[in-house]
């Protein structure tokens, strides 16, 4: 008799059970666990255990999506932040050229200003001009302004800013008028010290905003500081305008003067606006006297 070879009894092993039986057995049992989860709550502590065991598992799974997404925001928020950057640089740029435009304006209004209340004053009347350009010597001391025969200037006539004066008209153009300045080493200028009211004169010497004062005893009570006002003898300035600080004194025991230097205060190069005073006619309107006037003669009867 031939021994018969005993085969596992066991339904799942079988070759001959197709695949789609396989899966469809082990698709029922698993809703068969679901439903009897779900109603009954007999798996609740394997579904425990089962997610404690599994929540490294989770938690690694979630770990390059967790990076992609950092990776993704960190990457849109540096980009955000450089067009920000790159936008409030561009305003900041425009604002501070601005803010350098408005503050230049502001200082030409308010030197304007000034100019406009001196020129309305009764002793200063005049006409607002601006500088065009300087000359092409710098040796020759003469600027041009703006305004001319056209507009009533006169040759003569003072040119101050409001600090303090400035030249003299000496030519004048349909439309443009030539002002020498008090530093031009041609000009010479009355003054006295504010101080103490010492009357001499002040010229010119040539260079930028420099005048010397040739004439002052040695014994003169004069110190750097001391402000020097036009004293107003020659009939061409109006006494009491600002002309120039003393900068530099120095007495020489050899000498009988003191070598004096002062700085004009009113500079071509800060004061792009002037004021041009109409000429003094004070002194073209005196008397005649060739022929004075002389008191009747009345005859002894």
């Amino acid at each position: 008799m031939s021994t018969l070879k005993s085969r596992p009894n066991d339904l799942f092993s079988r070759p001959a059970a197709p695949l789609w039986l396989r899966s469809g057995i082990y698709g029922l049992l698993a809703l068969a666990c679901i439903l009897l989860d779900h109603h009954y709550h007999r798996l609740e502590k394997v579904h425990q255990i089962l997610r404690i065991w599994t929540l490294p598992l989770q938690e690694l799974a979630r770990v390059p999506l967790w990076t992609e997404r950092e990776i993704g925001r960190h990457l849109t928020t540096l980009e955000r932040l450089q067009a920000e950057n790159n936008a409030l640089r561009h305003e900041l740029l425009g604002q501070a050229a601005l803010v350098q435009q408005a503050t230049l304006l502001t200082r030409d209004l308010t030197r304007l200003h000034a100019l406009m209340q001196l020129g309305s004053t009764p002793r200063f009347t005049g006409r607002v001009c601006r500088l065009i350009s300087s000359a092409r010597n710098p040796f020759v001391q003469k600027v041009l302004l703006e305004g001319g025969e056209s507009q009533g200037i006169q040759a003569g006539s003072p040119v101050l800013t409001d600090q303090g004066l400035m030249g003299q008209i000496t030519r004048v153009y349909p439309d443009e008028s030539e002002v020498t300045l008090i530093s031009n080493r041609n000009l010479t200028i009355p003054v006295e010290i504010e101080r103490t009211g010492l009357r001499t004169l002040a010229m010119g010497t040539g260079h930028q905003g420099e005048l010397s004062l040739p004439y002052v005893p040695s014994q003169t009570d004069v110190k750097v500081g001391d402000l020097l006002l036009t004293s107003g003898i020659d009939g061409l300035y109006p006494r009491g305008l600002t002309v120039a600080t003393l900068t530099s004194v120095t007495r020489h025991p050899s000498s009988a003067f003191v070598e004096i230097t002062a700085r004009v205060n009113a500079g071509t190069d800060t004061y792009p606006d002037v004021l041009v005073m109409a000429p003094n006619t004070a002194f073209q309107n005196l008397p005649p006297l060739d022929n004075p006037p002389h008191p009747p003669i009345h005859k002894k009867p």
